[in-house]
């Protein structure tokens, strides 16, 4: 029976955020930081049977996070998300058909039926990896290097990539080492191999903290899960 890893790339450095350190050690509740709140929420979801978090080798954060279930840290990060999922897989070293589902650091309001679609998705159906995404309500704009309008897209076939994004572990690592960390995702190195990778409709709550703006949005959804539990 193939496992299920959960992979958590946390080697990066959140430049956008503005913080002067790594955004996935800021305090998001009670100074529990961002990542000990994105992967104790995942390992309470009882899905995985291990849960692996890649930090760089010169992290000085780490030591002081409390993750609960199954958590190995591995200080193996490299410079690009890609490098850093290679090598974390490299260092967990999973079975090679056992599914590995890479999860956003910065993604701490996932919901357990989200991972329950993807898992549905990837066990029971022809294809060979999922992603959550969510579908684009926008009018998208192709434009050139200059800001000009060129062409306007056709939404209805354009998706936002979301995580977690599960493949197994064997293809996974091959496709991420042809990339040669020229990907911003797992199914980006999917494709480039010609697998095939089924979107399956993730959840608008699961938002990717990037901008200081995002915080106020992602800390007032989990304190209205929080009270929820409390009644």
């Amino acid at each position: 029976m193939p496992e299920r890893l959960l992979l958590i790339p946390a080697a990066g450095v959140g430049e956008r955020m503005k913080i002067g350190y790594p955004k996935q050690y800021f305090p998001l509740i009670d100074n529990v930081t961002m990542l000990e709140v994105t992967v104790n929420r995942l390992a309470a979801m009882n899905l995985f049977d291990r849960i692996a978090v890649v930090v760089s080798d010169k992290d000085s954060y780490i030591e002081t996070c409390r993750f609960e279930g199954n958590v190995t840290v591995y200080r193996c990060g490299g410079e690009t998300r890609a490098q850093s999922v290679l090598n974390g897989l490299i260092a967990a070293a999973p079975g090679d058909n056992d599914w590995v589902f890479v999860h956003d650091a910065a993604r701490p309001c996932v919901e357990k039926d989200s991972v329950l679609r993807l898992i549905d998705t990837v066990e029971n159906e022809a294809v060979d990896g999922a992603i959550l995404a969510m579908p684009v309500s926008d009018t998208i704009k192709w434009v050139n290097d200059k800001g000009i309008i060129e062409k306007t897209i056709d939404r209805s076939r354009c998706y936002r990539a979301q995580t977690p994004q599960v493949f197994q572990a064997e293809a996974l690592i091959s496709a991420l080492k042809e990339a040669k960390g020229s990907v911003t995702d797992e199914a980006s190195a999917m494709e480039m191999k010609g697998a095939t990778v089924k979107v399956v409709e993730g959840s608008a709550f699961n938002i990717k903290v990037t901008y200081p703006d995002d915080i106020q949005i992602v800390r007032n959804y989990l304190q209205s899960i929080q009270k929820g539990q409390e009644k």
